[in-house]
């Protein structure tokens, strides 16, 4: 079994047998339920926080697996608590004046404090700072690495590929309807596009997990 969960396409073919899985289960059986269950307290949200805190719990116990790179575990915790906060909807309660600090329309806004802007600012900056840091540290080692099928790379490839479809499928409906002067998708495809979105991220914090076990096991073998 291990084997196989060491191998480079364990983690693209386990995601995507189980999101398909997943889609079909709701369109197949459940068709009428499909934007139901995007909405916040439905069962996607409690498997999306429950990944989230598996996700922290495995960085927490498996911490000694980065004696030596400390640095980096302590963006990849800070990262990840970023994003369960973000997840719980925390972005929404910051701000006395707009409904989300992170986006461009709250720095833009006259009406929105400056001290906000500024505190809101710095987190932005320190969160990409983090996130190019770790780009430009391990981009060329990825890329080299990802054609001589390297497991932690491929299961990277695969978490950084859902985030980036995920972020599609949210701006989707959106853009379609800036592009054609207003006018929106079909209610029903705007709801496929939501399910699409929520049912991928779901994945995501599991997705890690899975790279964390892959990178502990690569260490044991290795001592």
């Amino acid at each position: 079994m291990k084997k196989y969960f060491l191998s480079p396409f364990f983690t693209p073919v386990a995601f995507s047998l189980c999101w398909g899985v997943m889609l079909a289960i709701v369109l197949l059986f459940f068709p009428e339920y499909k934007f139901k269950i995007t909405e916040d307290g439905q069962i996607l949200e409690f498997l999306t926080n429950l990944g989230y805190i598996s996700m922290l719990a495995a960085l927490l116990i498996l911490s000694k697996d980065f004696s030596t790179k400390m640095t980096d575990w302590g963006i990849y915790l800070f990262l990840g608590i970023a994003a369960f906060l973000r997840e719980a909807g925390i972005q929404h309660h910051l701000s006395r004046t707009d409904s989300t600090p992170f986006k461009s329309r709250f720095f833009l806004n006259p009406d929105n404090p400056l001290s906000e802007k500024i505190i809101f600012g710095l987190i932005l900056l320190i969160i990409f700072g983090t996130l190019l840091y770790l780009a430009i540290k391990y981009s060329k080692h990825l890329v080299v690495s990802f054609f001589k099928l390297n497991t932690i790379t491929w299961s990277t490839a695969t978490f950084c590929t859902v985030l980036v479809f995920a972020k599609f499928a949210d701006r989707f409906p959106g853009n379609w309807r800036h592009m054609h002067d207003g006018v929106s998708l079909p209610r029903n495809q705007v709801e496929i596009w939501s399910l699409l979105e929520e049912s991928s991220e779901v994945f995501l914090p599991y997705l890690v997990v899975i790279i964390l076990l892959q990178y502990h096991l690569f260490q044991n073998k290795k001592g």
